[in-house]
């Protein structure tokens, strides 16, 4: 879907106090909310009243997370790099794949060390890319 909507009241007077119960039932939202640096995925309620001169319009976000269970596939991933008979470094994951809220968990080895190391660092990137083909965005 991309939008749907209720007509909840028919035009005329609002005099008192009304509520107005509404259901969208059996809505499919396939992905998670997500805000990037190019693409934001929200789904939201849109709340309209249409008056003389101004409408009023009221937006409330809501929170999609999944919370399927996946399979406990503990793929630990190990790497290589180094430089021939100077430096050879093996790093470890405990795992391939992670949920948002997981710690990512792992360990460096210095196999072979034989240059003198002047600073070292480990970074997580987040890199975001959309469209597809050549007009991949990242």
């Amino acid at each position: 879907f991309i939008s749907l909507f209720k007509e909840l009241a028919r035009p005329g007077d609002l005099l008192q106090h009304t509520s107005y119960p509404f259901e969208f039932a059996n809505v499919e939202k396939p992905y998670e909310v997500y805000t990037g640096a190019n693409v934001r995925l929200r789904y939201f309620l849109r709340a309209t009243i249409i008056r003389r001169l101004t409408d009023i319009v009221k937006e409330v976000d809501i929170a999609v997370h999944t919370l399927c269970s996946y399979p406990d596939v503990l793929n630990s991933i190990k790497m290589e790099v180094g430089i021939e008979d100077c430096l050879h470094i093996e790093f470890e994951y405990n795992k391939s794949k992670y949920h948002l809220k997981d710690v990512i968990v792992g360990k460096i080895y210095f196999l072979l060390v034989r240059i003198k190391i002047k600073h070292m660092e480990i970074s997580i990137i987040k890199r975001e890319t959309t469209g597809s083909g050549p007009n991949t965005f990242t």
